[in-house]
């Protein structure tokens, strides 16, 4: 079912870039949609033999990506998300399908992966339950596998969200993840947004995320620091500096700071966009000599309420 999903999805993605008419394209966007609700509800009806009007809300992206980069080759990378919500089941339950980089609070959007073949790539299939115990304290919980191929990993995920303070103008959130794998390994991925508005089109983001893998010997944190313009409906700018580092017992070491912009917009309907990413980095293995960056992001959404 997830295969033919995702073929669908694909297909979909290429054909906006292509010659293509825009009511077949139209249709064939109301079909996947179709095809998530008509999955979710197969997955719920397998379980419970119960008739239900309640609609399945239902999510899935494509991104493809591009990149250009002084003193590198160019590099290309697609990203997969899934969502199946099961509300027969439980009404807080939900089916999630993404590939590793969707599935990375720290995904490096400065080095993509070149893969081409598909089969190549981590996937992350869990279910999950999600409920907000007290006011602004949230927690999800659940069961999955981790795959490429016949290598399977099974584990447990747990997440804990808490937002710290939230009013009109202010805004501060934690998130921890932690997922133990049957092997034994352990994964711990601490992250904390603060978010200031200024007005209502224009907001700082201060964002920070702490990474531990006990399979690793380095540890690695990202630090940024953004601001955005909101320029109209789906339409956004934002410029920012960054800082990449892993560390260890012994030593701490830049991987990289970086200036960077993005420019996001609608490039059909509501359903299609793209960003427009220049960027300025030194890398360490560069031995810190600037290099200069552009990428271009193209994403297909498809969602159901």
């Amino acid at each position: 079912m997830i295969v033919r999903i995702f073929s669908s999805l694909l297909f979909l993605s290429f054909s906006v870039n292509a010659d293509f008419n825009l009511t077949q394209l139209d249709q064939y966007h109301a079909n996947i949609c179709q095809v998530l609700v008509n999955s979710s509800n197969s997955i719920d009806n397998y379980f419970i033999d119960a008739n239900g009007t309640e609609s399945s809300k239902t999510e899935a992206e494509v991104k493809t990506s591009f990149a250009l980069e002084t003193e590198r080759q160019s590099e290309y990378a697609m990203r997969l998300r899934l969502r199946l919500n099961l509300p027969k089941i439980q009404k807080k339950l939900r089916l999630v399908f993404e590939d590793e980089a969707s599935d990375d609070p720290l995904y490096d959007g400065t080095t993509l992966s070149n893969e081409h073949d598909l089969q190549n790539i981590n996937y992350f299939l869990r279910l999950e339950y999600f409920d907000e115990i007290i006011r602004n304290y949230r927690i999800s919980s659940g069961v999955g596998v981790r795959f490429r191929k016949s290598s399977v990993h099974p584990y447990l995920n747990l997440k804990v969200r808490y937002v710290i303070d939230e009013s009109k103008d202010r805004s501060s959130l934690v998130t921890n993840r932690f997922r133990l794998f049957v092997d034994g390994d352990i994964e711990n991925i601490l992250t904390y947004n603060w978010v200031e508005h200024f007005r209502d089109d224009i907001y700082v983001l201060f964002h920070n995320v702490h990474r531990y893998e006990s399979w690793e010997q380095d540890r690695r944190f990202v630090n940024s620091l953004s601001a955005t313009k909101v320029l109209g409906d789906r339409q956004e700018v934002t410029l920012g500096i960054a800082l990449n580092n892993l560390y260890n017992d012994k030593e701490i070491k830049i991987v990289y700071p970086q200036l960077y912009s993005v420019y996001r917009d609608k490039l059909y309907k509501e359903w299609v966009y793209y960003e427009l990413n220049p960027s300025i980095l030194w890398r360490e293995e560069n031995d810190y000599r600037t290099s200069i960056r552009f990428m271009v992001n193209i994403g297909t959404v498809f969602k159901t309420h």
